[in-house]
Formats: structure tokens, sequence, C-alpha cells
């Protein structure tokens, strides 16, 4: 598709145009088409032919295939300061950039980096391959949801090496003075939307105290290991995007991370929550790859960082639907559903 055409495409739907503004400084079609055509030229030394994919989080990523038929992908990254979740810089990204690129070359799934971060006006771009090999699956079925486990486990041991690397952001799950972080996209006022959460709130303070009071090993983890992000061969993973999501947090916040949204995709039509039960599984499943056992406490620490995953997804949920249109299979819905206290309490 014509790159402009799927921009505007993209822009009918009002929360790409927040986005789009809010991380790349406007939403000018005419613009953006023309800073990716002399961004690709001068250091991929070739314009843009089509537009293979665009969306809109916490960066502007865009897909394409480039004259010389060479197929990229794009991610502009706002920076942000140290104290947020998202923790941008460009120390950070080439870190990760250097990180990626070692786990590729060693066969693990993720994509081959292409480029270094370079500025993109007031971004920071990273270029990757674009590959898009396998197909998606359903983390609900038992096989996928050992095999994001055992990735995830994998990408632990394969990342020891690097943890002391110079420029790595700290994940900081649970480290605000407010109950919740600064949500990680401009779509989410918790302040202004605050009404109707209160019981969601109540069960994150909790949750956030546990979280703090246990302390882990610090690893190097991906912190958005979700559906969403994967393809796969069969049962195996073929593919893991979101690199900019690799940060030093504590193990066990990592697992909570992932045993709270390891089924979320909105690509495919699926349950996006996994079951108290299906957590609990994706846990121990992770646990046996580990190959060493979590205490009885470490076991509480990773219920509680769950939980407090949920909450917080939650709270971007009522951000959206303070109404509650859209409850059902929902992140509210999971979280009001629960049996116990803590999320793995089954």
């Amino acid at each position: 598709m014509d790159f402009r055409e799927a921009l505007l495409s993209s822009f009918e739907d009002e929360e790409n145009m927040i986005l789009c503004n809010s991380i790349l400084g406007m939403s000018d079609a005419e613009q953006i088409v023309a800073d990716m055509n002399d961004f690709c030229r001068c250091h991929l030394n070739s314009s843009i032919h089509s537009c293979l994919h665009i969306s809109f989080s916490v960066g502007a990523s865009f897909g394409f295939e480039l004259e010389n038929g060479n197929q990229i992908f794009i991610k502009v990254h706002k920076p942000t300061s140290a104290d947020t979740i998202t923790a941008i810089s460009k120390p950070y990204l080439t870190a990760v950039s250097s990180v990626q690129k070692s786990l590729a070359e060693s066969g693990f799934p993720c994509p081959r980096v292409l480029l270094e971060p370079t500025e993109l006006g007031a971004g920071i771009a990273t270029v990757d391959e674009f590959a898009a090999p396998g197909e998606l699956r359903d983390a609900h079925v038992p096989a996928i949801r050992a095999a994001i486990a055992q990735t995830l486990a994998q990408l632990i041991k394969s990342t020891e090496p690097y943890r002391d690397a110079p420029g790595f952001a700290s994940g900081r799950f649970g480290a605000s003075e407010t109950l919740y972080p600064i949500p990680h996209n401009d779509l989410f006022n918790f302040n202004r939307t605050a009404k109707g959460a209160e019981w969601i709130d109540a069960i994150a303070v909790k949750a956030k105290n546990t979280v703090n009071r246990i302390k882990g090993r610090v690893v190097l983890g991906h912190l958005d290991w979700s559906l969403k992000h994967f393809r796969f061969s069969g049962n195996e993973v073929a593919m893991v995007y979101d690199w900019d999501s690799l940060k030093l947090e504590d193990e066990l916040n990592v697992l909570g991370i992932a045993a709270a949204t390891f089924t979320t995709t909105w690509d495919i039509p699926v349950k996006i929550t996994p079951s108290q039960e299906e957590s609990y599984a994706f846990v121990k499943e992770y646990e046996q790859f580990r190959g060493s056992a979590f205490t009885g406490e470490e076991w509480t620490k990773v219920s509680a960082a769950t939980t407090y995953c949920l909450a917080y997804v939650a709270r971007c949920e009522h951000a959206l639907d303070q109404e509650g249109n859209n409850y059902e299979g929902s992140f509210r819905h999971a979280l009001a559903s629960m049996v116990g206290e803590l999320y793995l309490d089954v």
C-alpha cells in the first residue's frame, strides 16, 4: 500500500492521531512521508516503495518495502526520563540494539538489527529487518503457553552476560511514588478517571506493597512478554518483537508481568486475559525451564506482581471505558472475578 494512503487510513482512528502527535510531534502525513523517505535514502540507500505496517503505542512503528526490495521495520521512540516506565534514551536503545544483535546472531528468535539507533526528527529510530515468519497462535493452548514460558527462561539465561553492560534502563516496576507509574502513552489519564476505579486501586495497593517487600535477583528481561509480540512455527516460538521492552528488573516482576499478559493480543479473536489457573501453569512451566524452584516467598511476590500488573492494565482500560462497555473478557473482568487476594492463589 502507498505509505501516504496507509498513514491517512490509520489517522481515521482518532487514537492513532493522538499518539502520532505525542510521539512524532505532528500528524502531518505529507511531512511524515517526506521525513521517512529522507531517512531511508540517507541511512538505508533506498526510498520507500510501499507500506507493510503502521501502528502507534509507546512508539510509532512502520514496516516498509524499499525500492531496492529490502523489507524493514522502523520504530520511532520519544525520549523519556529515566524515572518513567519507558525510560527511552539513545544510550539505552543502543544497549538494547547491541544485545538484540547478539541474540539474533546466536539463533534466538528476534529480528536482525539493520541500523544503530539514529535520530529522526525529535525522536530516535531503531531499524530492524521486517521479519514475520510462521503464524499467530492462541496462548490459551497449553503447548503455546509452555513455549512462551520456555522462551522467557531462555532469554533470561541468554542475557545474563549483558546484565552489567552500560546504558540499560531499570524497569522500575512498583517503584513509582504514586500508586501507578505515569501511563505508557498519552491515551491514559488516571487522575481524571479515578471515579469508579477505587476497587482496582484497593487491589493494587496490597499487591504493590508485597511486590516492594520481597526482593529477587535483577535480570535483563523483556517487560512486555505478551502474545501480540510473538509468532510461531507449529508449537515453537518463531519470532519475538518489541525489544525496547528489554530492561533491568527483578526476575520475579518480569515473570509476574508475563503471567498477567502472555495471552494478550488484539490481532486474532482470542480472550486477552489468562485465567488464574493458566497464569499459575505459566509460572510453573517457567520454573521448570528455569531449572530451579522458587521459594514460597518468591511465589508470593510473583503472584503479587501478576496482580499489580493486572490492576495497572485494568486502570488503563477504565481510563478509556468508564462506562464498562467493553468489560466482558477484560482485565477488569479478570481482576473482579479473582479468587483470593492475589492472582496465583489457586
